[in-house]
């Protein structure tokens, strides 16, 4: 039953992290600005997994500490596809094209 929870509170929580730049990549791609988007979340979900597994894990082998990669990387991703929206802002770039 722990380990039911520490699974649940985990992935769940770390939902709201997903959606924050799953909807900051739509937004982007919205604009017609999709490789970015894409390589910062394969980098920050799947690179921030690999090196967490790789450099944490084996100093803490707990079942915790592998569920603790999730929050870690969701948040590293929705902080990576936000400094891209901050760089690129479409919309602002469209509204001086129209001017």
């Amino acid at each position: 039953m722990e380990t039911g929870f520490i699974r649940l509170m985990m992935v769940m929580l770390s939902h709201s992290l997903s959606l924050m730049y799953e909807v900051m990549s739509g937004y982007l791609r919205g604009f017609g600005i999709s490789l970015p988007p894409a390589l910062l979340t394969m980098l920050g979900v799947c690179g921030v997994r690999i090196a967490w597994i790789q450099g944490v894990f084996p100093q803490s082998r707990t079942f915790k500490t592998i569920m603790t990669a999730y929050p870690i990387s969701l948040s590293t991703t929705a902080l990576l596809v936000l400094t891209a929206l901050l760089y690129y802002h479409p919309s602002r770039r469209i509204e001086s094209a129209r001017a």
